[in-house]
């Protein structure tokens, strides 16, 4: 019997995040992932304090981007590579009333860190349809999720503690000492399943809302800025021609097919502002794990406190990911409360009838 403190389903944004953790902290642990579907994988990995849709400042923003840099630090030093890049954000007006509310927003407190008053940072660049200018968000960029999972996984591998397959729940086995799966006897099991936590039966109750994204990948020659440019659409610079476009939103048909219909959006929206021509060259979808309410679920279940919930970072899991998998980890190790509005302890009359 291998014996190991925990159990991690999931190599997702969250589960790495959880699994770097354990090393840190000397903790035997196995990550088991298919690599199936994982929405951490096509993302952008933008970390943004701010919500462009009406300029508000994101949940304990500071200390989210605080400890990202912290942890994605750490990912660089563990994997001897780069996967941060900061790179500024613009938003480019719609309307003088979008200009107005950006001014006023500026002016608060709260937001005077991360929103610019300077609306020119674009103007050299005539290739860009902005009547109105932009405004520039400060403190954010981009991390390379896609190059860090990939890496993150072969050195798990290397270090015999990751399992490529697809967690059969019929197989594990819940006893006073923790589980059983298969060989594996661990004190822990932290799902950090993302979407298809839905599947598992011990969370499938959960108020967590699939929110459908296609993405795209285009090659284009022209001069544009290293930021991430966004209307309804953004673009952002991956390096040698290449752009990522994101994203589509679609809560009612929820699947992993690629459409014709999410390409032709992107196209062009990018079209409206960026005159040049392009190639698509890649077209990409996923389904990302949102909550009712827009906060995390984690937390031990409320029946089975060996088995642990990691999810519900939806969009922003770059930015939430660290900070969660520190909550989390103190809650499980020094019994500290957790944040009321991430607790899973929220949910516990969903769990009230449920016959596992």
């Amino acid at each position: 019997m291998n014996k190991v403190d925990y159990l991690i389903v999931g190599q997702g944004v969250a589960g790495s995040c959880m699994a770097l953790k354990l090393l840190q902290e000397n903790k035997s642990f196995i990550v088991i992932d298919d690599h199936i579907h994982k929405a951490s994988a096509i993302a952008a990995g933008i970390y943004n304090p701010i919500v462009l849709k009406r300029f508000a400042i994101v949940w304990n923003a500071q200390q989210q981007l605080d400890l990202l840099h912290d942890v994605f630090q750490q990912f660089e030093q563990l994997l001897g590579k780069k996967y941060r890049f900061p790179m500024p954000v613009y938003r480019i007006f719609n309307d003088e009333n979008e200009k107005k509310t950006w001014l006023k927003k500026a002016s608060k407190p709260e937001l005077e860190a991360f929103l610019s008053t300077d609306f020119t940072n674009l103007n050299p660049y005539t290739n860009i349809t902005q009547p109105l200018g932009t405004g520039e968000v400060l403190q954010t960029g981009r991390i390379d999720l896609t190059n860090l999972l990939a890496d993150f996984k072969t050195y798990l591998l290397n270090h015999h503690c990751f399992l490529d397959e697809t967690l059969n729940y019929d197989q594990l086995q819940l006893t006073t000492e923790g589980v059983i799966y298969k060989d594996i006897h661990a004190s822990t099991v932290i799902f950090a399943e993302g979407y298809t936590i839905l599947q598992n039966p011990y969370f499938k109750n959960l108020p967590i809302i699939g929110n459908k994204g296609e993405v795209l990948k285009i090659k284009m020659q022209s001069n544009l800025p290293k930021a991430v440019i966004k209307t309804k659409e953004f673009l952002m610079p991956l390096g040698n021609e290449e752009y990522f476009v994101g994203a589509t939103y679609e809560r009612e048909k929820v699947d992993y097919a690629l459409t014709h219909e999410a390409k032709d959006y992107l196209s062009e929206g990018i079209h409206r502002f960026i005159e040049e021509p392009f190639d698509v060259i890649d077209h990409q979808a996923s389904i990302r794990p949102t909550v009712v309410d827009r906060r995390p679920i984690i937390g031990r279940h409320p029946n089975h406190p060996q088995l642990v919930c990691l999810n519900g970072m939806g969009t922003r899991g770059t930015m939430l990911a660290p900070i969660m998998v520190k909550e989390l980890y103190a809650h499980l190790t020094t019994h500290t409360p957790i944040d009321s509005e991430a607790d899973i302890q929220r949910f516990k009359h969903l769990f009230i009838h449920e016959n596992t």
